[in-house]
């Protein structure tokens, strides 16, 4: 199975800078599971961690993983900051062993939509199944086919000073939606004054879905009681026309 490398040190560097903490929104959204949660709690692909840390920081049981080495080393080092001893490790989804089963597993940030066949999509529901135990809960946002960029064969861009000085940009170039797959040219840069000191650049691809086509992968999965809500506030139903859906599904 083709697994693309994401999410390298100047990435990650970029994605900190911009997204250091959870919106209050999604945050509070997420919490409101992890409260209710009667065991331990998963969240796979949990990056460096702006979701886990402050709910481990909340005393939940909370363990997580992710594929980039960047990412975690990002995670640890924030957490060794605050004297945490996080339970988190380097692998991808389809690899995770199914001996620990959790009460409640939760993936924000749209990552699911990081999976892009369906084989694969299929593969990671199915693992995602196993892992949970009986009457368990998996919660998780994906972007639908209303979630196009605005300008597409169009670069733009963003910029944040680091504490050394050093400026680090994101220079991003939307495709064309191809196969119900969004496609962006990211190129992340680490400028010193007038001089490029380091490059990455990264295709990046998120499947976009249509309506009730989650729905079906689910059901096919096992999946039995499915709950569609609006992002992120439990007390609405998703419209057709959403850019983003949340799904509560329990096992």
């Amino acid at each position: 199975m083709n697994k693309p490398t994401l999410y390298l040190n100047l990435c990650t560097e970029f994605f900190d800078a911009d997204k250091p903490i959870a919106s209050r929104k999604e945050y509070a959204f997420f919490y409101h599971y992890l409260a209710q949660a009667q065991g331990k709690i998963l969240e796979p692909m949990c990056g460096t961690g702006r979701y886990l840390i402050p709910y481990l920081e909340e005393g939940f049981d909370i363990a997580g993983f992710d594929a980039s080495p960047f990412m975690l080393k990002a995670l640890h080092d924030k957490c060794a900051h605050k004297n945490l001893k996080p339970h988190v490790w380097e692998q991808f989804l389809e690899d995770v062993p199914t001996i620990q089963k959790y009460n409640l597993i939760f993936i924000p940030d749209s990552s699911f939509c990081l999976f892009l066949d369906v084989k694969q999509i299929k593969t990671c529901l199915q693992k995602i199944y196993s892992l949970l135990e009986a009457g368990g809960t998996f919660v998780f946002d994906v972007e639908t086919m209303y979630a196009v960029p605005d300008k597409v064969g169009v670069w733009q861009g963003k910029a944040y000073k680091k504490n050394d000085g050093n400026i680090i940009m994101c220079s991003t170039l939307p495709l064309p939606i191809e196969n119900n797959i969004a496609t962006v040219i990211c190129r992340y840069e680490l400028i010193n004054q007038t001089e490029i000191v380091k490059t990455e650049m990264e295709y990046f691809q998120i499947k976009l879905y249509h309506p009730a086509e989650m729905d079906a992968l689910l059901k096919e999965v096992g999946f039995s009681d499915i709950k569609k809500i609006a992002a992120h506030d439990h007390t609405v139903t998703p419209s057709p026309y959403d850019y983003t859906v949340v799904y509560e599904c329990k096992k």
